[in-house]
Order: structure tokens, then C-alpha cells, then sequence
């Protein structure tokens, strides 16, 4: 019988973009940790010379490598259920991990431009889109498919509806499941980890889109400086400890980023991370669900109040407008800051501050969903770690393609939204 490690790791490394050094930086990383009989850590690369697929060794070795030209589009969800299946499929193991690096493949104005001939006959990318898009540096989508989709319609309109989504979280979100779930698949069980080496991807509607196909989920609410994850740590100390379950890898994960951030401070001090347990992330999403509703209820009244709460949490996570960028520029907030301001608010009703603080406690770390919480800086303090789609009224529109989601269709915070907004 075929040995079976403990852990098979694919670590897939999206970096044909501006961050193509720092790919480079983090495969050679992960190199120099290599693979054991236990742990097998595979890498896929992609950038602008070309892809690869390598299968590490002993440390400081590869063992196999597969060339894939420079044509290879690694902003294709098949892709990477195809690269997925190759590696989980020669390397069977107990345990299975997927780290998706990246800030986006594709979302350059040049290739917007490129990808809206394909789709749109030879017509130019809206140069309001292209900027839009270029000055999200932690915002951009994970997979080129969902630019194609995007820029299909015909009415620039539609197109503006579609790009207002500024962190990329609804439709690429869509995509991420059925990559999750495709993989699930191809395994015979979830992934024990999916760890999202890219920007606000700590995001309940994320979450709870992948739920079914996905153990432990590890992520960050703010943007990820530009080392990404201290690999040689964090891989080096699996390898060492490769009995490690799934929650404890996830918290490993988190303990380890923000141990090396706190040691070496990024220049912007964005620094967040949390390890949920998708298994138990019902109880939190149907306290979210209960908020809403209560919202939802009184929200003509209360819409101020419910700004005030946004504002609160902008105010203090930027340090009154001196800290940039944050998330902020990208309609997402974090949840337990929103909760517990409304939990301590006497403008809001006994209903609402209840349904508030429900959420506050369903965030509270190793009590429920939040196995780990940790972060960088006085003014992340009282952060959950999970951040939730909230535009600011009157300032920004409610993406189409939020309905979509399945966080969208369980409960009612779209239908919030759409009052919040009206």
C-alpha cells in the first residue's frame, strides 16, 4: 500500500502582477522548509516568465517540476481544481491544505482592457472600470473568469452596478466554492485548511460560502503586507509537528503571522488575522441573521444610528482618516465593532442591542466559530477578525451580484441592505 502522508499542503502562488518578487520570495520559502514523509508541500507559480508546478524534497531541493508556459492563466478557477487534483492525487494524505497567494490575477488596467476585447468584440474597458479596479490594491479578484462575466453586459451601467463591489467578494466568492466544493470532491472529504494569503478575505459572506467543503479557514479582515505569510515558520513548524489536527494548524497559522508581524512591523501596520471553524459558524451567522432582523424592522428610524456605528469603527480602525488604506475603502466592516457598538447604543431598542450583543458573544474567540483572533496595533482592539458587506449609505451602491450569495440567501442582511439604502 502507497505511504500516505499526514498532510499534503498545495500552496498556489498567483503572482502574475506587481507582486511577482514577492512570489518569488515566498516559493523560495517554502523551498527551503521542503517535504517530508509526513508533510508533502507542493507549489504552484505563476508569473510573468511563465508557471510552474513543483513538488518539494528535502529542504533546498525540488523533486519534480512541470513547466506550463507563459500562456498558462492561473485567474482560472479549472486551473486550480486541475492543479488541486494532480498533487491530492499523487500525494495522498490525511490531511489535506489549499494557501491561495495572490491580490488578484488580472485586475491590471492593461489586461481589463485585453480581457473586454475577448468579450465584448473588440471594445475598450470603461477607463472609469480600469482605475477603479488599479487603485484597489488589496481588492482585487481572485479569478479572471469573473472579470469576463463582469464585463459581459453591454450598458455601462450595469457594468459600474457590478465593479462597485470593491473587494471582489461576491461573485469571485461564488467561484471560490465551487473550487472548494469541486476539490472536496476529487479527495472524498473537505479540505482540513484553506488559508487565503491575500487581502479581506476574513469575510463572513466568504465564510459561510465555502462552509460545506472546508474544515478551517484562515484569513485576514485588513490588507496583508507585502512578505504574506512568514512560510519558513509557519510550514517549518508543521513539518516539525505534522500530528497537528486541522483547528490546530489553523491557529498555528494565526499565532505565527502576527508573531512575526508584531517582531517586524509592516510600514501601513495592517496586520489581522483569525482561524474560524466552519462547522460552527451557523450559530454565528444566525445572530447576524437575528441583527439584521432587528434592523431591518426599525430602519427607517434607526439608519443614522446604524451610520453612527459605521462611522465609530471607521473613525478608530483608521485613526481618524490617518491610517491608509484600510478596508474601508472597500464597503467592508467589522462585524463585533458594528455589534458591540449597537449592543452599548441608547439609540437604538432593547431588540437590537439584544440581537447585538448575541453577535458580540458568537465572535467572542474559542467560544464558538473564532478559534484564534490576533492582530497588530491599539486600534484594531475589540476586533472580532470577521468582517461583513456594509456599504455606506448615500455613498456607495449595493453590488447586484450580492444577492447571489448563499450568507445573501439564508438570512437578511440583503434585506437590510436594501432598507438601510432606501
Amino acid at each position: 500500500m502507497a505511504h500516505k502522508a499526514k498532510w499534503t499542503v498545495l500552496t498556489y502562488i498567483a503572482a502574475h502582477n506587481n507582486l511577482d518578487a514577492l512570489g518569488k520570495k515566498s516559493l523560495d520559502e517554502i523551498l527551503r522548509v521542503g517535504s517530508s514523509d509526513d508533510v508533502v508541500h507542493g507549489v504552484f507559480y505563476d508569473g510573468p516568465v511563465g508557471a510552474a508546478r513543483y513538488v518539494m524534497g528535502d529542504p533546498g531541493y525540488v523533486k519534480y517540476q512541470q513547466q506550463l508556459g507563459k500562456s498558462f492563466d492561473s485567474g482560472d478557477p479549472d486551473e486550480l481544481i486541475a492543479t488541486a487534483k494532480w498533487l491530492f492525487d499523487q500525494y495522498p494524505a490525511q490531511r489535506y491544505a489549499l494557501v491561495l497567494w495572490s491580490h488578484g490575477s488580472g485586475w491590471e488596467p492593461a489586461e481589463i482592457a485585453e480581457v473586454a476585447k475577448e468579450v465584448r468584440s473588440g471594445a475598450q474597458a470603461d477607463p472609469d472600470e480600469s482605475q477603479e479596479r488599479a487603485g484597489a490594491p488589496g481588492g482585487r479578484a481572485l479569478f479572471r473568469s469573473t472579470l469576463r462575466t463582469i464585463l459581459t453586459p453591454d450598458k455601462p451601467s450595469e457594468r459600474a452596478i457590478l465593479f462597485d463591489d470593491g473587494t471582489g467578494h461576491s461573485l469571485d466568492t461564488i467561484e471560490l466554492a465551487r473550487v472548494a466544493r469541486a476539490i472536496a470532491k476529487a479527495i472524498g472529504q473537505p479540505l482540513d485548511l484553506l488559508g487565503m494569503d491575500a487581502c479581506l478575505m476574513a469575510n463572513l459572506e466568504v465564510a459561510y460560502e465555502v462552509r460545506k467543503d472546508v474544515r478551517y479557514l484562515v484569513a485576514s479582515q485588513e490588507l496583508v503586507p507585502g512578505h504574506s505569510w512568514p512560510y519558513q515558520t509557519i510550514f517549518g513548524a508543521l513539518r516539525a509537528n505534522p500530528d497537528l489536527g486541522g483547528a490546530q494548524f489553523a491557529k498555528l497559522v494565526v499565532e505565527q503571522y502576527v508573531g512575526f508581524y508584531r517582531a517586524n512591523p509592516p510600514v501601513a501596520g495592517d496586520v489581522t488575522k483569525v482561524a474560524l471553524d466552519l462547522g460552527r459558524i451557523d450559530d454565528l451567522v444566525a445572530a447576524t441573521h437575528q441583527l439584521a432582523e432587528a434592523l431591518r424592522g426599525e430602519t427607517t428610524k434607526l439608519a443614522n444610528a446604524l451610520w453612527n456605528a459605521q462611522f465609530a469603527t471607521q473613525q478608530r480602525e483608521t485613526q481618524e482618516g490617518r491610517r491608509n488604506p484600510s478596508k474601508f475603502d472597500y464597503h467592508l466592516w467589522d462585524l463585533r465593532s458594528l455589534a458591540a457598538w449597537l449592543a452599548d447604543s441608547d439609540l437604538v431598542s432593547a431588540p437590537i442591542r439584544r440581537a447585538a450583543a448575541i453577535t458580540v458573544k458568537a465572535l467572542a474567540p474559542a467560544a464558538g466559530c473564532v478559534l484564534a483572533e490576533g492582530h497588530r496595533g491599539a486600534w484594531f482592539d475589540g476586533i472580532g477578525g470577521v468582517s461583513v458587506y456594509l456599504m455606506p449609505r448615500d455613498l456607495q451602491r449595493i453590488s447586484r451580484a450580492y444577492k447571489a450569495l448563499a450568507f445573501a440567501k439564508d438570512t437578511q442582511w440583503d434585506e437590510m441592505l436594501d432598507a438601510y439604502h432606501a
